[in-house]
């Protein structure tokens, strides 16, 4: 036990004031370390010029998922000082302001049987969002049958396990089919989205932040947090609403096709979209899938990029010189924080088609066991998409039993169907000899 006189100092008054002068001099002493920690957490302005050059994919990819009507409501948020920077070295570059899909996908042309491997953002989009939605309904279904397995295995297996599990699981699915057809009376025209929350958002996440900025200038005239978000929140709507956005989203005719497309990621997926096209109507997506159509950026467009990169630099600028007041501070990242959540979700939620600028509406789904069932029945129903799909998930060529004559005569005939002459011509691999060539009439 310590001494009776120490124990006394140590809680006499006198002890304990100079103690708690002690801890308040460190934590106000801006050299100690408690006393910058505290300092920076009061005062918080220099990060806040910092934050503003962090994020800049997200505003992009933000920007390419509304985009679309006259007024893109991307709030002002983190990041877009970087994003304004980065879009001049892009509008002066290549001459894209869209960003490319997250994945790779294969656009087919059922009719011609040609292929293309695409990355672009609103097919990826489209694929993304629909695949995403069909995974969360297969999480549920039995383990994968091998087509190595017999049916009398099988059916064995199955038996014993029906005496063994109480709740029914769903049939596993090798592949997935599912078509869709082409609107003739959308509620937008095709490439124009239509307007979802995701869209409405932005409005009213702008309205708020406006209404958090007029609080200081409210309570005690400092206006200069309304001039922040104000300008940034202008400079915001007015880089998202280009219109090169637009024509890059959609570049490609919109006068439509007849000829059928298939999406998929291509052999390993078990889901692939099949849209229906129509004559004149809907958008193209075979030109769609290579951008042939795209226009570099045009001069307006790099004027405008560049004017707007000055601009957020001034207020970066002015952003740094707000120190002194707290509350001011606070407010701005506060701001900025609602702005980031709702560049976040806009960037990464799922929508639908028509909110993408496709209209389109699902009017079949084909799904089997095993993928050649899958294939078989889409042939039946969709003659030439069945066979379009063959050299993806086979791309081995597709194998039959020599007993089954059945499945070899359906298979003969559709081949034959497919490589039939067309509105195109004649396949080169199925060009007659030259001494049946000159008995042709001419």
């Amino acid at each position: 036990m310590a001494p009776i006189w120490l124990a006394k100092l140590a809680s006499s008054a006198a002890t304990q004031q100079l103690f708690s002068r002690e801890t308040e001099t460190a934590s106000s002493d801006p050299t100690s370390t408690a006393g910058s920690m505290a300092l920076q957490w009061r005062q918080p302005a220099g990060i806040l010029d910092v934050l503003l050059l962090v994020g800049a994919p997200v505003v992009r990819c933000a920007i390419a998922q509304l985009a679309g009507r006259i007024v893109t409501p991307v709030a002002f948020s983190f990041g877009w000082v970087g994003y304004a920077v980065s879009v001049v070295l892009s509008s002066f570059g290549d001459g894209r302001l869209m960003p490319e899909s997250e994945t790779s996908l294969m656009v087919v042309d059922t009719n011609s049987g040609h292929g293309r491997t695409t990355s672009t953002w609103v097919i990826g989009r489209l694929f993304r969002d629909f695949n995403d939605r069909l995974m969360e309904s297969m999480k549920d279904e039995e383990p994968h049958i091998s087509s190595d397995v017999s049916e009398v295995q099988t059916l064995g297996s199955a038996s014993e396990k029906e005496e063994k599990i109480v709740t029914k699981r769903k049939p596993f699915e090798g592949l997935r089919v599912t078509v869709f057809e082409v609107e003739e009376n959308p509620p937008t025209p095709h490439g124009v989205p239509t307007l979802d929350w995701v869209w409405y958002s932005g409005c009213v996440v702008i309205i708020v932040q406006l209404g958090i900025a007029a609080v200081p200038w409210v309570a005690n005239g400092r206006w200069d947090t309304f001039l922040v978000t104000a300008a940034g929140n202008l400079f915001s709507l007015i880089g998202g609403s280009i219109p090169q956005w637009r024509r890059e989203k959609w570049a490609c005719p919109k006068n439509g096709s007849k000829d059928h497309i298939i999406i998929t990621e291509g052999n390993g997926s078990r889901s692939a979209m099949v849209i229906l096209g129509k004559k004149d109507v809907g958008l193209k997506f075979e030109v769609l899938a290579r951008s042939t159509r795209l226009a570099p950026a045009t001069l307006s467009t790099k004027l405008v990029t560049s004017l707007l990169a000055v601009l957020w630099i001034l207020l970066l600028i002015t952003v740094a010189g707000i120190v002194e007041d707290t509350w001011s501070t606070t407010d701005l990242l506060g701001i900025g924080l609602l702005g980031s959540i709702q560049n976040l979700i806009a960037a990464g939620v799922h929508r639908s088609p028509a909110a993408l600028g496709i209209h389109i509406r699902e009017v079949d789904t084909i799904r089997a066991r095993f993928v050649a069932e899958t294939l078989k029945e889409v042939e039946h129903k969709y003659p030439r998409v069945g066979t379009s799909l063959l050299d993806i998930f086979f791309p081995g060529s597709m194998r039959i039993k020599e007993e089954n004559t059945e499945d070899i005569t359906f298979w003969r005939a559709a081949l034959e169907r497919r490589l039939a002459k067309n509105k195109h011509g004649i396949r080169l691999d199925r060009l007659p000899p030259a001494a049946q060539q000159e008995k042709l009439p001419r």
